[in-house]
């Protein structure tokens, strides 16, 4: 769960309603992939300005002060294991009963916006609202540490256990990381996945090279048998050579031209891994570096969309 205010609002909302132009640091978004996002909860206008009119529908003893939490966002998935081999109307029903469960327990007239994105490694609900509490606006009172811990529970309960999800630890002493941190990892894992892939293509590659290497030196150095004794025999024998010898350069000829095109393939993975070993150690080292400046750069490059009217298009098929 994540909190923002007046200002942070709308960095979320570019992101979260982002479309196939949308121009951000986070290199998980494929863009070709963009347009199949799809809402849950569509918004009904600017973030801020469904804040400010929820907000002016309050009867408020005192001003609301400039640095108040004016919108609580949620991101809810699972792991890639979760959603393998699941079908796109299932995970549409998945993510249809997580928006719910929020409508039912915060109010449909606070919620900004739930928009599913799939154009990123792993499918996920954003959802925003807006932390109305008994009239009043209160981020605090909603979502202090315990009412945390019970809303995960019930959210189990009711949504999570139905899919077969696990409940974590209650009261672990486990750290929490944060969105942004965890879309650094999720980027160095990606980083590190695409290096072995590399690697091993490489090693493929190598492999192929040398075979071609042996078969070409093998021909190359063959020798003759002990010259026949009788002239019938020679040149018998020099004619099947001359055979064998222009077949042979025939094949050679054949062979160094995919021993060369296997020779520029080689050098272009080795290429390409060392691009990604470069860009691995780069984000690594940022983070390592500068921790703070590195989540508050993810933070302000994710924008978080979550809308109001509650749409289903769930058609019982595949698709959305």
């Amino acid at each position: 769960m994540e909190k923002y205010k007046r200002q942070d609002v709308s960095p979320v909302e570019k992101e979260n309603e982002r479309d196939e132009n949308y121009q951000g640091s986070n290199p998980q978004i494929d863009c070709e992939r963009t347009s199949d996002n799809y809402h849950l909860i569509y918004p009904q206008g600017k973030y801020i300005d469904m804040i400010n009119k929820r907000l002016a529908t309050l009867t408020l003893k005192r001003k609301i002060r400039s640095d108040a939490i004016l919108m609580n966002s949620f991101v809810l998935g699972s792991d890639g294991e979760f959603f393998k081999g699941m079908r796109a109307w299932e995970q549409h029903a998945f993510f249809e009963d997580c928006a719910r469960f929020f409508m039912d327990k915060y109010g449909y007239e606070n919620m900004l916006s739930a928009v599913v994105h799939v154009d990123e490694t792993t499918p996920h609900l954003h959802l925003n609202l807006v932390p109305i509490n008994d009239g009043r606006l209160s981020s605090k009172s909603l979502f202090d540490r315990q009412k945390l811990a019970e809303l995960q529970t019930e959210l189990w309960e009711q949504v999570g256990k139905k899919y077969g999800l696990q409940r974590g630890k209650e009261n672990s002493q486990a750290t929490h990381i944060t969105a942004a941190e965890h879309k650094a990892k999720v980027i160095v894992q990606s980083a590190e996945q695409k290096r072995d892939e590399i690697d091993r293509q490489t090693e493929q590659k190598q492999a192929e090279l040398d075979g071609l290497t042996q078969t070409v030196e093998a021909v190359t150095q063959a020798t003759g048998k002990p010259i026949p004794k009788k002239k019938k025999d020679i040149e018998k024998e020099i004619a099947e050579l001359r055979t064998k010898t222009a077949l042979q350069e025939r094949e050679i000829a054949v062979r160094s031209k995919d021993q060369e095109y296997l020779f520029k393939q080689l050098q272009e993975a080795t290429r390409r891994n060392n691009c990604a070993n470069t860009a691995l150690s780069m984000v690594t080292d940022m983070m390592s570096a500068y921790p703070e400046e590195f989540n508050t750069l993810l933070q302000k490059s994710r924008a978080k969309k979550l809308p109001t009217p509650f749409k289903s298009n769930h058609s019982g098929k595949d698709g959305k």
